[in-house]
């Protein structure tokens, strides 16, 4: 591990156990023991840690959601991908934990989140047709219903590292409650899902949340 990841790695930890802005630069690097200039050699500013950290999110989050689209066909890569997905949010979770003071400190931070949030709308449009027209969920002619349904999604998958820390205060236990909350997600589409539907991801989900 070069100075760079470890600088990186050791933000990581300490914004989302102590948060977001009550760390320093300089307290970052008192824990690594390393001497204030030389952190302050590989990132001038905590601003370009923070935009660094955000930066690797989105390419972690691409790799999964580009995986999830060349897999549509197989249900346990798909819901392997979403599990993915959200310990990934589960490892960057002060950007969440703290998303309205970051997104208003930082905006290019702010415009790549929503710029993200409507490719991830449109994959999950896209797979919605999918599931439709291959007779796993009920075929609907109401977009607007779609969408609000497909965007009831997002708000959950953005916000249930939030629900964790300040209702359950167990931020770190991510196989335990990331499968409470994928539950959670299942349970929003449930009622949309054919008997076919329902059957294949039942018998998926339950082999990935009972490993």
């Amino acid at each position: 591990m070069n100075t760079k990841q470890r600088i990186l790695e050791t933000a990581l930890t300490l914004f989302n156990k102590e948060g977001y802005s009550n760390i320093s630069s300089k307290k970052i690097s008192e824990e690594i023991g390393m001497s204030y200039g030389n952190l302050c050699y590989h990132f001038p500013k905590k601003d370009d840690i923070v935009m660094r950290l955000h930066q690797n999110l989105l390419d972690e989050m691409d790799e999964s959601i580009q995986n999830l689209e060349g897999e549509i066909f197989e249900f346990d890569f798909m819901l392997k991908s979403l599990k993915q997905l959200m310990d990934l949010t589960l490892k960057y979770r002060f950007f969440l934990l703290n998303s309205y003071d970051i997104t208003t400190k930082y905006p290019r931070i702010k415009e790549k989140t929503i710029e993200r949030a409507k490719v991830y709308h449109n994959v999950i449009y896209r797979i919605s047709k999918f599931l439709m027209e291959n007779g796993y969920m009920t075929p609907s002619n109401d977009e607007k219903l779609l969408k609000k349904k497909i965007h009831g999604l997002l708000i959950i998958f953005n916000s249930w590292t939030v629900d964790l820390a300040v209702f359950y205060n167990k931020p770190s236990s991510a196989s335990k409650s990331s499968k409470y909350y994928i539950q959670l997600l299942f349970a929003m589409i449930d009622s949309s899902l054919t008997k076919k539907g329902r059957d294949s991801f039942s018998y998926v989900y339950g082999t990935i949340v009972n490993k």
